[in-house]
């Protein structure tokens, strides 16, 4: 049986134990061997082939997408990483203004998935910021190297 989703190019077909292999791979860093031994599968030298078909790449990217969101937000939400993205290039095209909304938006959802709990590294909630406290957490994010988390 495969789980099918839709990228920007069309349909993604991939059988749901390997599509689960990859999860783990991807979002918590495991090595194949690791993923599919977690899963069940059996391990052998052509594994990888599943991150090199058209749909693996594809979904690969997406999980990929996921795990920047999850280790800036401690969220899982999907949908905040073209937030992410749409932050990312108005910082690099000095657009402040749209930069500091959308991070906005991008704390106001995860906070709503993390009502429970405090988002690490925010002491105020975002209505409260100033902008120069905001452009600050913004700065913070983007010298952050990508794989270490908090600074």
């Amino acid at each position: 049986m495969t789980t099918q989703q839709f990228d920007h190019v069309g349909e993604i077909r991939i059988r749901s134990d390997i599509k689960e292999m990859l999860e783990i791979h991807v979002l918590e860093a495991l090595p194949l061997r690791e993923a599919c031994r977690r899963v069940g599968l059996p391990y052998h030298k052509n594994v990888s082939q599943h991150k090199s078909s058209k749909s693996g790449k594809a979904y690969v990217t997406q999980l990929k997408r996921r795990r920047k969101v999850i280790e800036e937000f401690g969220a899982d939400i999907p949908s905040l990483a073209r937030l992410i993205e749409i932050r990312d290039m108005a910082l690099l095209a000095e657009s402040y203004t749209a930069a500091t909304r959308a991070h906005e938006l991008c704390v106001r959802e995860a906070s709503k998935a993390n009502s429970d709990r405090k988002r690490t590294g925010a002491e105020k909630e975002v209505a409260q910021m100033t902008r120069e406290e905001m452009l600050a957490e913004i700065q913070e994010i983007m010298t952050c190297p990508p794989k270490t988390g908090p600074c």
